[in-house]
């Protein structure tokens, strides 16, 4: 039975780049603390309790979403240390790595809360990366990567994340995963799961009832729309009390890249010129 590789909470980041690299997948121990974690999920829990279902107007999408499952957006409003976690140090060595290459900036495409309740059923097996037409005209471009953090116990009965390590080497076109191909992203909360854009992955079937709670910060190159509008769940009032780095990767600043092997840019003009210049005296 194949199963994801199990790092240590004390993996170095060039250890976890490759497994990533071999595997397309790779479960790293304990990545955020249990006081962070403790934090995080007492201010979420509001939203949570307010959570509403959204009418997605076809089956297939509610089908796809679930219809027994928590979705919510706009963590960094909604539980403010969100934002430790999209500016980890480990983490963004990582992204560094697979994204860099491909655009100079990499922007965050969305955060989210997933949360699976009794009865769902397993989602359909899917990649991220389907979502852009760029993976048309070039299907060898890793175009987004998704880390997900266990904010409960991630088990076999309460909807643990399917994952069929080695897909993210597949044509998709060509090549469905056999049973045995497929295992969960099994781990304790406060764990991490790293999924890139091309590896196979989708929630897992609850039986047992526990809701199963993840966390999820998405990434992806900076001249790509982000699934996720983050102008509209945040104001620039907010946006002007948070670190430099943080609006960068919302995408409050100008994307322009030029080197010898990329040239893209500019795009995000604000009067213009770059949205950062809203914040010259923010933080000082």
């Amino acid at each position: 039975m194949t199963q994801i590789t199990t790092l240590p909470s004390n993996s170095s980041t060039e250890d976890i780049i490759e497994v990533l690299e071999k595997d397309g997948a790779a479960i790293v121990d304990d990545f955020v603390s249990q006081e962070w974690l403790s934090e995080f999920n007492s201010a979420i829990q509001t939203s949570i309790d307010n959570y509403k279902p959204f009418d997605y107007g076809e089956p297939e999408a509610e089908e796809f979403l679930g219809r027994q499952t928590v979705r919510l957006n706009g963590l960094i409003r909604k539980a403010p240390n969100y934002i430790d976690l999209i500016t980890d140090d480990r983490l963004l060595t990582i992204m560094d790595h697979f994204l860099t290459p491909n655009c100079g900036q990499y922007r965050l495409n969305s955060s989210e809360i997933i949360e699976i309740h009794g009865g769902e059923t397993a989602q359909e097996l899917h990649w991220d990366d389907v979502i852009w037409p760029a993976h048309f005209w070039a299907p060898d471009l890793l175009l987004q990567f998704n880390v997900m953090i266990a904010a409960t116990d991630f088990t076999e009965s309460n909807g643990a994340t399917l994952v069929v390590p080695g897909s993210h080497k597949w044509d998709h076109s060509k090549r469905q995963p056999k049973q045995k191909e497929i295992t969960q992203a099994v781990m304790k909360a406060g764990s991490a799961v790293f999924i890139p854009g091309k590896t196979l992955h989708g929630g897992g079937n609850n039986t047992d009832g526990i809701k199963r709670r993840a966390i999820v910060a998405s990434y992806v190159l900076g001249w790509l729309r982000t699934q996720e509008n983050h102008f509209l769940h945040t104001s620039i009032d907010e946006a002007m009390k948070w670190p430099e780095r943080v609006r960068q990767l919302l995408g409050y600043d100008l994307y322009a890249h030029y080197d010898e092997n990329i040239q893209g840019g500019p795009l995000g003009y604000y009067e213009y010129g770059s949205p950062s210049a809203l914040f010259e005296n923010a933080n000082k």
